[in-house]
């Protein structure tokens, strides 16, 4: 009988294990239509298209980005790691745009068919799929000038601490306030030399409360840090807190 006890309480354990180990290894390749001229992307400018920030290619042409459902490990894995959060807190943002939420199908063969069917289109599909009749194209690695958490000065010392300009409240998230979830979320982000917030990523984590604070946070603006009287980019810490207190 202890055995037996022993065994269900192992394999309770091991199944969220396996989940996260399975969503870690997944990979995705990004394609577009055959039309599209790009080669290369860069994380920033696939987080921008995605996030309906870019509308149009280079080319004047609609970007037309197309997702996987949210309850897609693959979506998940996408997300978290070109976008810097969840699905869920990606629709947010791009509500929270008035932007149009890119179109959303279930598998890769309709990702792969929306895109050959739409000049503009974009999208990714699980490595191991073969693709025909649209384009691969590789990303995040540096092009076209994109800004890097390389290129960016730490703040503070000789480097001035950047200066908020335009803030955005966080909201308290209906489920921690129902489990009473309190905390500080530590973030760093970095700052272009224009003001706008180029990327976020957790630090420390409060789990419940995560989503929310990069939600606001990638909303945030900064004075431009003028440096020898050149603007630059930097990064630095924040605390994104939560108290029910007040």
């Amino acid at each position: 009988m202890l055995k037996r006890v022993v065994l269900i309480a192992m394999l309770a354990m091991s199944g969220p294990m396996i989940g996260r180990n399975v969503l870690a290894q997944t990979n995705y390749k990004i394609i577009v239509n055959q039309a599209n001229p790009a080669t290369t992307l860069t994380k920033a400018q696939l987080s921008s298209l995605f996030l309906r920030k870019t509308m149009t290619w280079e080319t004047g042409e609609p970007a037309l980005p197309v997702d996987q459902v949210e309850s897609s490990p693959l979506r998940e894995a996408f997300s978290k790691d070109v976008l810097g959060m969840s699905p869920a807190a990606v629709d947010q943002v791009v509500a929270a745009q008035r932007g149009d939420r890119p179109v959303s199908v279930a598998t890769d063969r309709e990702v792969l068919a929306y895109v050959r069917l739409k000049p503009g289109a974009i999208g990714y599909i699980s490595s191991s799929t073969p693709v025909d009749g649209v384009r691969v194209v590789s990303f995040g690695g540096r092009s076209g000038g994109a800004l890097t958490w390389q290129d960016a000065i730490p703040a503070g010392g000789a480097v001035p601490m950047p200066t908020k300009t335009f803030n955005v409240p966080p909201a308290y998230p209906q489920a921690a306030r129902e489990t009473r979830q309190e905390g500080a979320v530590e973030i760093e982000i970095l700052i272009g030399a224009n003001g706008t917030i180029e990327d976020a990523r957790i630090v420390k984590s409060v789990a419940l409360l995560d989503d929310a604070a990069l939600f606001a946070v990638r909303q945030w603006k900064y004075a431009p840090t003028v440096i020898n009287g050149k603007p630059v980019a930097v990064r630095t810490m924040v605390k994104v807190i939560f108290s029910l207190r007040g």
